[in-house]
């Protein structure tokens, strides 16, 4: 590990010397320069007399004769500049007739014209939507979109800074092909799940690598701590020709994240203010009260060998059972307001932006908020001609609060604790103020389970996060000679969190009633600290050969190191509920028993991980028609052994600008033609573990003379030969822009595979082992991928399109020696609920299908024989998978998969005499979902609440109900409560995004107050979502910590919030 930062800061001094010296030839002239410059300032005052300033007005529009509002117009190199209002007008004075002006505004081609003698100078800006100009960012630098091989998704600023959004994957989410966003938890403050190209590993990330402004990020790698406003653009990575650069960190894409800068300028003060509320998009059809006791006297009557408790009896025949609403109790109408405002500006020597936010966002889930506090600092010197140098600095701070959603209600599962409940159980106690639970019918007397309160479970559980994040790099370019630039970045990604949870005694839990004794009141504190430095330098020459060969030659080395550090400690036996330190109770060494699911186990817990890389990247076109990239990394990385420490990811594409060539430029209407075809190879590195590849130890105690004694057993065996996982892609593309891109439509087909995939094979015993590390597996992605950008109309009605649709098939290739399938455990409960086999989807759902209901015993009596119990009229119809006239484990098959047929999204905006309406649709088609939560409210027992469409069951062979869903019994009717078909539920969703209409104020009106732009609007988010599935969110992603192996399974994830808010934005 040493021995790799070793060569590499070797490398990187001497390339730095290197280029000093070169440079130093050049810096007596720099000095003279600047003392000239000085001189010249000094005595300015006994210059002849300068000629009288000129004051030039005019109006900026736009190709239709609509005034351009907010369009920057700075007299070049001072700092000099204005704004134009909202009709377009401007007015500058500039010194004398040698000014030349500026003219530059988001999303049009920058103008510069030169002042002369004119006093009226009126410009026509051209809209510069997805043009050949368009200036995109690549790794470790910048290309003009005419000149890309390789397959890039890109949004700007100018597609997102109308909408009110709290997190960058609202920013993302329909926007791109091939970029699939699932906001699978509507939790606070929850970050999305992003996919590029579908998932490429069992064991390790699919999620992209995150970059923001060339620094990649470590740790905690999630985007709550970004706030979106101080996005300039997004640029996603998808083929290997782009990701290459990345090495063993491209195989999943990359997301480059270009944050805003400051621009020469008199100083622009902007504010952006929107609050509003959100609410739960739906509630899950339920049993009421009355219903709940007509299945429950027909599941008693079901089962004759199973008489009705007395007590139970009693429950069902009082007419004035009440009927409680848990899921009114634990939702509620929750606010959310963000507060944005930023000054930038400068001149052609310093430029700024400083920005500051705060976010604060209500979870829609009682006792659940998200607080963000960001500020960000971009600062930028040309301190001579050929040296420049920036800083940036984005401190954050989130502070949350946690609500328990997910997993059983055991586990304190709010989703499902509050679905589960009997409809009748009162929430409090006769007191009216201890908290009730079924716990009460948890006994000999009913022989309900105890399903604990949801309402005490959010208000007698305080868990608290805070994260603490400073992101910071700085830079230095030189200009060496003509062409070639040195830089050299230096950042640093320090994050801090720290979780503390306290249940108090009014928590009802495992059979007991409160006040719980005090060795139930629980806490557990945890810290987390990790650190992430990174150094990289580059090289980059261009150059221009007889205005036919243009060259782009890449150069660069680059370190990173990681230091993560992971405390737990758990409590319990606090004398009261007042103090909730852990030093107050009494620290366990282990759970010893204590149901902290969130806790982990207690100990503390480092690890240290280093990379370094060489890289290189070669861009040749020739007449700007024939265009030829390669790249070129080495990564090392201290995870491997010393033997299998590095590894090379070589790429390549070809481009052909069809639209040069005279045979097309003779065709009207057709102003960009390319074709482009790349191949190459990247990694993943986003293990699991830092110490995969060496011999590990686990905690084994073990009991001598009554003491328990600590010790160690092996754990998992040493493997030199641990290597990358390593993904091979192909991309074809197309490229056409109609009438000046009035319409571009961009087309991919891309087949990736991802060999050596890391996988836990079992082992002999007699090895001291059980399991081993091995790269054994093989998965592919291959789909199709199309994106459309139109200006439908132009002039003072606008309308323009944003439109793409994705296709993505994934299948399992090689999995171990054998080939033997891996099962998905879900939340420890039913250990094979999902299946990972050769020939299928990673995660695929496993069970019995389900192909009807048996309707009497003649037709039980001719079907296959089941185990043990035997169906009745009204049991589930399994096929028999295996032929062998049996229905047993056996017959357990693939009965659906979470991944999608194609998923796409359709944007329109409009704009008429300030007013602009900005609608998004979003979706997906062919998704399923394995609904776990019917294990409880779909297994048509009375021990839970359940599904109101469980009023479709069969009630006999004359009201056979609605064909699949069996009958009531009380004593959970043997495989019907398997893991089956009918458990997976249609997961396509057509979701109105968000609709958002806003009106720019006039000028006359907001000038008076010095005001130089307002606009107001108003939008929801998720206004409505159009599915068959029936629990609240189709956009499930995965059970616990988006493992693959539960891709799509919903076992009482955080609904969705529909959010309404209104807003307003000045410029000053």
């Amino acid at each position: 590990m040493t021995s790799i930062y070793h060569a590499t800061q070797r490398w990187a001094f001497g390339l730095l010397l290197g280029c000093l010296a070169t440079y130093g030839a050049d810096a007596r002239t720099t000095a003279s320069v600047l003392a000239a410059n000085s001189l010249q300032g000094r005595y300015a005052a006994v210059q002849p007399a300068a000629q009288a300033a000129i004051t030039v007005t005019g109006r900026v529009t736009d190709e239709n004769g609509e005034g351009l509002p907010g369009v920057n117009v700075v007299l070049k190199g001072s700092t000099s500049g204005t704004v134009t209002n909202t009709d377009g007008a401007y007015s500058i004075s500039v010194p004398d007739t040698e000014g030349i002006l500026v003219f530059s505004f988001i999303g049009y081609i920058t103008e510069e014209v030169p002042v002369g003698s004119r006093t009226t100078i009126d410009v026509l800006m051209v809209q510069d939507m997805l043009s050949l100009n368009e200036v995109v960012v690549v790794g470790y630098g910048t290309q003009q979109r005419k000149d890309v091989t390789g397959s890039i998704a890109s949004i700007t600023a100018a597609d997102f800074k109308d909408m009110p959004i709290s997190n960058v994957g609202q920013a993302i989410q329909g926007m791109m092909p091939g970029v699939q966003v699932q906001q699978s938890s509507g939790a606070p403050g929850a970050s999305p799940a992003i996919r590029v190209r579908g998932i490429g590993s069992i064991t390790a990330s699919s999620a992209p690598l995150l970059v923001v402004d060339q620094q990649i990020l470590g740790g905690l790698n999630d985007l709550s701590f970004i706030n979106p406003n101080d996005i300039e653009r997004i640029d996603v990575l998808k083929d290997a020709s782009a990701t290459a650069i990345y090495g063993a960190r491209g195989s999943n894409g990359v997301i480059l994240i270009t944050t805003k800068r400051g621009k020469a300028g008199e100083p622009r003060v902007n504010l952006d203010v929107y609050t509003g509320f959100q609410n739960v998009t739906k509630k899950v059809d339920m049993l009421n009260t009355q219903e709940y006791v007509e299945l429950a006297r027909e599941a008693y009557a079901n089962t004759p060998n199973l008489p009705v408790p007395a007590a139970v009896q009693a429950l069902l025949d009082d007419p004035t059972l009440p009927y409680v609403d848990y899921q009114d109790l634990i939702f509620r109408t929750a606010p959310i307001s963000s507060y944005q405002a930023s000054v930038s500006g400068g001149t052609d020597k310093l430029s700024y932006l400083v920005s500051g936010n705060y976010l604060s966002q209500a979870g829609i889930i009682k006792t659940s908020e998200f607080k963000r506090y960001s500020l960000r600092a971009n600062l930028d010197s040309q301190l001579s001609k050929r040296i420049k140098v920036g800083l940036s600095l984005n401190p954050s701070f989130n502070n949350e609060r946690l609500a328990q959603t997910d997993g059983h209600w055991q586990n304190f599962g709010v989703i499902n604790a509050a679905l589960t409940a009997l409809p009748f159980v009162q929430v409090y106690q006769a007191d009216g103020v201890t908290y009730n639970s079924q716990q009460q019918y948890n006994n000999a007397q009913y022989g309900f389970p105890g399903v604990t309160n949801a309402v005490a479970n959010l208000s007698g559980i305080n868990d608290r996060q805070k994260t603490t994040r400073l992101l910071g790099n700085a830079y230095g370019e030189l200009d060496i000679i003509e062409g070639l630039k040195y830089r050299a970045s230096i950042g640093i990604d320090v994050q801090q969190q720290r979780r503390n949870y306290f249940q108090n005694s009014t928590v009802p839990y495992n059979g007991q009633l409160p006040p719980l004794p005090s060795n139930r009141i629980v806490g557990f504190a945890r810290s987390q600290q990790n650190l992430n430095w990174l150094f990289n330098q580059t090289l980059n020459y261009t150059r221009t050969l007889g205005e036919v060969h243009n060259l782009n030659l890449l150069l660069g080395t680059e370190a990173q190191k990681n230091d993560f550090e992971n405390t737990v400690m758990l409590a319990n036996n606090f004398p009261n509920d007042v103090v909730t330190t852990l030093n107050a109770g009494t620290i366990l060494p282990s759970n010893g028993g204590i149901n902290v699911p969130a806790a982990g186990v207690p100990g503390a817990f480092a690890s240290r991980s280093s990379f370094a890389s060489y890289f290189a990247r070669a861009g040749y076109n020739f007449k700007n028609k024939y265009l030829f990239d390669v790249s070129f990394r080495t990564d090392g990385s201290s995870r491997f052994a010393k033997n299998s420490r590095w590894a090379s990811f070589p790429a390549a594409a070809i481009g052909w600008r069809l639209s040069e060539e005279e045979f097309i430029k003779n065709l009207k209407g057709i102003n960009n033609l390319k074709v482009r075809a790349s191949y190459g190879l990247t990694g993943n590195a986003a293990l699991t573990s830092d110490y995969g590849s060496f011999a590990q130890l686990a905690q084994a105690n073990y009991n001598m003379n009554n003491t328990v004694v600590l010790g160690l057993r092996p754990f998992l065996p040493a493997n030199a030969g641990l290597t990358w996982e390593k993904s091979q892609q192909a991309d074809v593309g197309l490229e056409l822009g109609l009438l000046n891109d009035r319409i571009f439509f961009t087309a991919d087909a891309y087949n990736r595979i991802t060999r050596d995939l890391l996988l836990n094979i079992a082992v002999p015993a007699l090895t001291g082992y059980t399991s081993a590390l091995r790269n054994i597996g093989k998965v592919r992605n291959r789909g199709m991928e199309f994106g459309l950008n139109t200006r439908n109309l132009t002039g003072a009605f606008e309308w323009s399109t944003n439109a793409n649709l994705s296709f993505n098939r994934n299948k399992v290739l090689a999995l171990g020696p054998a080939g033997d399938p891996i099962f998905g455990d879900v939340s420890g409960v039913i250990g094979q609920g999902t299946i990972t086999q050769i020939g299928q989807p990673l995660g695929s759902f496993y069970g019995f299908r389900q192909t009807g209901i048996f309707q009497d015993q003649p037709q039980i009596d001719a079907y296959p024989r089941y185990n043990n119990p035997q169906p009745r009229p009204g049991d589930r119809i399994f096929e028999d998978v295996s032929g062998d006239g049996r229905i047993t484990n056996a017959d357990r098959t693939t009965i659906g998969n979470n991944q999608p047929d194609f998923t796409y999204a359709l944007t329109n905006n409009f704009a008429y005499k300030g007013f602009d309406l900005a609608v998004m649709l979003q979706g997906v088609q062919g998704a399923e979902i394995l609904n776990f939560t019917r294990r409880f409210y779909g297994n048509l027992t009375p021990n839970y609440n359940q599904l109101a469409d469980v009023k479709g069951r069969w009630r006999s062979a004359e009201q056979p109900g609605d064909g699949m869903t069996p009958r009531a019994a009380s004593n959970g009717t043997g495989q019907n409560n398997a893991v089956n078909s009918g458990w997976v539920e249609n997961g396509s969703y057509l979701n109105v995004r968000n609709v958002t209409l806003g009106y720019k104020l006039p000028e006359a009106l907001v000038g008076k107050a010095k005001i130089k732009s307002a606009r107001v609007y108003a939008g929801v988010q998720n206004a409505y979502i159009f599915t068959k599935y029936k629990f609240f969110n189709p956009e499930v992603s995965a059970y616990e910590n988006a493992d693959p192996l539960t891709i799509g399974v919903d076992y009482g994830s955080f609904p969705q919030a529909r959010t309404f808010n209104v807003g307003v934005q000045v410029g000053l």
